[in-house]
């Protein structure tokens, strides 16, 4: 049992430097290299890994001479041990950042994030060259972020996100993404009317199907099927396999592009749009420097109150 006793697994957590040992060690599978990395002796590394090994009962990786690779039991720690030490790192930095009572970290979070904002944040730096930028994503499904972890979140007008209370920020425009064997991939853009007849592909966001799917709803576009995917990397499988088209927002539409088998098509009804927002930390828990990005953003790019 990897992790059925409790007490155990508590003390693998408290002794940070082991999981940097295991983490190191696993990802080069070489204990001089990870010696040699971390400035420190193979008999230390080799003993913390040992250590490692007893507390959890059993076995991380198995031996091929000097090369140690991960077993079964190995992987599953290692996805532990990555979250582990990423949160470490960023409750390290964000309380160092408030014993020192200068809070120069800027947390941001969105589902897309276009070329202006990172042209405006390079501005923000050049007028406040101590600002730091940390920068998620928002993860996919029902999970939503949290405004209180973030001095600011962009996401698109949509029922998942009806909590925020956000400034419009821009509309983004949405392209069509086919197989580039399609017959429609000699186009540069398409009309609705075109769209009859195709296999399509959406997104669901568990409460609600993507908007492209409403609008073609709407405009009585006749699909041959309708499939659906939870994660925009699924959505480009399906397209590029051929099985079916699918709707791309522009702030998503590099992975697209990246892949030689999908072509992407320009949309000529203006419908297949969305508008994307910006919503702000409650004024009085941002910092000072927080509170300048969010006055400086929003006379930057004009964001009018609701």
């Amino acid at each position: 049992m990897l992790f059925g006793i409790s007490r155990e697994y508590n003390s693998v957590i408290m002794n940070i430097q082991n999981l940097r040992y295991f983490a190191i060690v696993a990802k080069l599978e070489n204990v001089s290299r990870a010696a040699e990395l971390m400035h420190t002796s193979q008999s230390s590394i080799s003993k913390n890994i040992f250590t490692l090994e007893e507390e959890l009962g059993t076995k991380l990786f198995d031996r091929h001479g000097k090369k140690l690779v991960l077993n079964d039991a190995g992987k599953r720690f290692l996805q532990s041990c990555d979250r582990i030490l990423q949160e470490t790192e960023t409750v390290t930095k964000d309380l160092r950042h408030m014993s020192n009572g200068d809070d120069n970290l800027i947390r941001i979070c969105a589902e897309e994030t276009d070329q202006h904002l990172f042209t405006f944040l390079a501005n923000f730096k050049i007028a406040y060259p101590e600002v730091e930028y940390s920068v998620d994503s928002i993860p996919e499904g029902d999970e939503l972020p949290d405004i209180n972890r973030y001095d600011l979140i962009i996401y698109p007008d949509e029922l998942k996100f009806r909590k925020f209370k956000g400034l419009d920020y821009y509309t983004e425009k949405y392209m069509f993404a086919v197989r580039n064997d399609n017959p429609l991939a000699e186009r540069v853009s398409l009309p609705v009317k075109l769209m009859d007849g195709l296999p399509m592909v959406f997104l669901n966001h568990k409460l609600a199907y993507e908007y492209p799917y409403h609008v073609c709803l709407a405009q009585t576009v006749k699909m041959s099927s309708v499939n659906i995917v939870d994660s925009r990397d699924l959505h480009r499988r399906m397209i590029s396999s051929g099985i079916a088209c699918g709707f791309v927002p522009e702030g998503s539409a590099e992975i697209y592009r990246n892949d030689s088998r999908i072509k992407l098509l320009h949309l000529t009804d203006d419908r297949f749009t969305r508008q994307m927002k910006v919503c702000f930390k409650r004024e009085k828990h941002l910092s000072v420097l927080g509170g300048a990005l969010r006055q400086s953003m929003i006379d930057y790019f004009n964001l009018k109150s609701e």
